[in-house]
């Protein structure tokens, strides 16, 4: 299992680019889950500003 940092746009290409299985929305941040054709199960975490960080999970 991996976590990265990711920008704005990364967050944005993976969820278009991957099916959303779920999302769930904080006051604070949201966590969305995708199952990306490449990279597999996903889970992404994206702070109000849209930045966050991406985990990949390795199932």
């Amino acid at each position: 299992m991996r976590i990265i940092d990711a920008e704005p746009q990364v967050i944005a290409d993976l969820q278009d680019e991957g099916r959303v299985l779920a999302e769930q929305r904080y006051p604070s941040f949201t966590i969305i889950t995708v199952l990306h054709p490449t990279l597999g199960k996903l889970v992404l975490v994206q702070d109000r500003n849209g930045g966050g960080a991406m985990v990949e999970t390795g199932d």
